[in-house]
């Protein structure tokens, strides 16, 4: 059976910003006609005032910002950020501090039309966050989606799947099937289970949604495999929570004496400085506290901050460095941000393979400055990252070693963790020698 990918739906996730700053608002006179308004134009032009000065001072372009004489300060803030920054940048960003709760069912998916159908789709569940909706009704990556409340999936009818007070699910797997005497190949979704999903409710995305250790039968190895979604400390109530749980993981890996590591980036867009080191120094091997992880390059005004930033200042604080030789980070092209820091600061101390997909190519940092006046925060780009080797050269994003596309091999579509899970099972297959890559002929 034949499968076209028809669109991606992507449920939303929280965003994390690399460093909580405060910014002092520089007062901008406005006058006209020899009279001073200011008072009657400062409540309308104060937010991108405010944007413009901290800009002028803290963004890595600093030098290529317009002309104050060219820019309107009426406008709302994205839009007036959209005009102030070079073309290229793709990074820097503008947010309210108000934000509305995140309210759904907690799942993506991708929809395949039916065959001899023009208006009929199979979803595919391509990730289910924890605490949702979609985790209580029993939904797992790789499960289709067949019907909604007994009828097909259709376009009119696919909003039950992204809003709404629930609904019944048939759930099917993908199977594919051998002829014995030609060896060719069949697939089809089976209907397999029927659930009902919750109704939508708030859900925030888990920074780290899973972790295990996997003990290789009849081998020597053993494995650490860590989903890692954002380079988070904590949350509100618990602001260590991440980092905890990174330490104790560390510890466990340390006790079961895992021979290899397998860090799952795919859905890290980027985070905190913090919680990147501290991944990093218990994964490089020993031997490197003390030496460069990441050199910073500010712009001219700020090149008193251009610093080195050492590995182990982290590791001090608990946790254990594993002291691996050899790490294995699964990749997608969402993978951004931190996330291509860590691999490109750790290059020149490990082999670190690349398996999935190119990721984003940001090879800069921002830090956040938070306006309380106007309840905004903005988080420009402020320096270039370096890694000990004084290279960055990914601009254009991490090939990877392994190229592979998860959509292209729907019968290892299976949740994130499952050893036999596609890039899951490529990396194993490395770890222990059975290194035969999939064909993917596929583009990215």
């Amino acid at each position: 059976m034949q499968h076209e990918p028809n669109t991606d739906v992507p449920m939303k996730r929280a965003t994390h910003l690399l460093l909580l700053v405060p910014a002092t608002l520089l007062l901008l006179g406005t006058l006209a006609c020899g009279e001073d308004r200011w008072p009657e134009y400062y409540p309308l032009t104060g937010r991108d005032l405010w944007i413009d000065s901290v800009m002028r001072v803290n963004y890595l372009w600093a030098e290529d910002l317009p002309s104050t004489k060219k820019l309107n300060y009426f406008q709302a803030p994205a839009t007036f950020l959209k005009n102030l920054v070079t073309s290229s940048d793709k990074y820097s960003k503008v947010d309210t501090l108000y934000t509305e709760p995140e309210t759904g069912f907690g799942f993506e998916y991708t929809l395949y039309k039916v065959d001899q159908s023009d208006s009929c789709y199979n979803a595919l569940v391509t990730y289910v966050s924890s605490d949702s909706p979609a985790a209580d009704a029993g939904l797992l990556r790789g499960d289709w989606i067949m019907s909604v409340d007994g009828d097909s999936l259709t376009k009119n009818n696919e909003w039950m799947l992204q809003e709404g007070e629930g609904c019944a699910l048939d759930i099917g797997k993908y199977v594919v099937e051998v002829d014995p005497d030609s060896l060719t190949e069949t697939s089809y979704i089976e209907l397999v289970a029927t659930t009902t999903l919750p109704a939508e409710r708030e859900v925030s995305d888990d920074a780290i949604p899973l972790s295990k250790i996997i003990s290789l039968e009849g081998t020597r190895y053993t494995v650490g495999y860590l989903l890692y979604n954002s380079f988070t400390a904590g949350t509100e109530t618990d602001s260590e929570v991440y980092d905890d749980r990174l330490r104790a993981f560390s510890l466990e890996c340390q006790a079961a004496g895992v021979t290899d590591f397998v860090l799952d980036l795919r859905y890290n867009e980027g985070g905190d400085w913090d919680s990147m080191l501290l991944i990093a120094d218990i994964l490089a091997p020993a031997g490197t506290p003390g030496r460069t992880l990441a050199s910073l390059e500010y712009n001219e005004q700020r090149s008193a901050d251009n610093r080195t930033i050492d590995f182990g200042t982290m590791i001090g604080r608990g946790g254990a460095n594993l002291n691996l030789s050899t790490l294995y980070v699964l990749t997608s092209g969402t993978t951004a941000d931190m996330a291509e820091i860590l691999i490109n600061c750790l290059k020149p101390y490990m082999d670190v393979v690349l398996i999935g997909q190119t990721t984003t190519g940001q090879r800069v940092a921002r830090e956040s400055f938070i306006n309380t006046e106007y309840a905004w925060h903005l988080s420009p780009v402020v320096c270039y990252v370096y890694n000990a080797e004084g290279t960055a050269d990914y601009s254009g994003g991490f090939k990877p070693d392994y190229s592979l596309n998860p959509t292209s091999y729907l019968a290892y579509f299976l949740p994130l963790g499952d050893t036999e899970e596609l890039l899951l099972r490529q990396a194993i297959k490395l770890i222990t020698g059975e290194d035969e890559q999939e064909d993917d002929s596929s583009t990215e």
